[in-house]
């Protein structure tokens, strides 16, 4: 028996080490999507820049009515195609292969440079049938979420979006 305890003990131990470890490691992530939720701001990034874009920004832009019937289900968005954001924002997708949207709740999903380019079919959207998507906390979908379009199923809409990272060369 005291084997056994003596075994259990060090195992506790061990992961209580390992959590404490990557408490730590997570620690500048979990303060990053804090401050985006404060600021109500999704990141766009590419490795030589990084953007904090706002509600402000995406009028700016010039938002859209966006129709998109996932599952059968017609759903209307307001939005910003993503192509639009990168050209506002001067980021150079030519050596970009892929776009990674990543969520606050920790969903990540990918499309192609060619998906993203499409302005009728990848959009970042802040309402749906005119109201705010609202945030997590307040059981909404949002502030921000990807939606695409031309999809008839919604496994690579990005709900809780917290940044869109283009990959591949760039």
């Amino acid at each position: 028996m005291e084997k056994s305890t003596k075994m259990i003990v060090i195992i506790v131990a061990v992961l209580g080490v390992a959590v404490a470890v990557l408490a730590y490691l997570n620690h500048g992530i979990i303060s990053e999507r804090l401050a985006l939720l404060e600021e109500g701001t999704f990141m766009v990034s590419s490795d030589e820049t990084t953007h904090h874009v706002s509600i402000h920004d995406l009028m700016e832009i010039g938002v859209h009515d966006i129709s998109a019937s996932p599952r059968g289900e017609l759903r209307t968005f307001t939005g910003v195609p993503i192509v639009y954001i990168l050209r506002h924002f001067d980021i150079d997708y030519s050596e970009a292969s892929s776009v990674l949207f990543l969520s606050l709740d920790g969903f990540a999903t990918t499309i192609t440079i060619a998906e993203a380019l499409n302005a009728n079919n990848a959009f970042v959207v802040f309402e749906e049938s005119g109201e705010l998507l609202g945030a997590r906390e307040e059981g909404g979908l949002g502030p921000y979420m990807i939606v695409m379009a031309e999809d008839p199923f919604p496994n690579r809409w990005a709900r809780y979006l917290m940044e869109v990272r283009l990959q591949g060369g760039n």
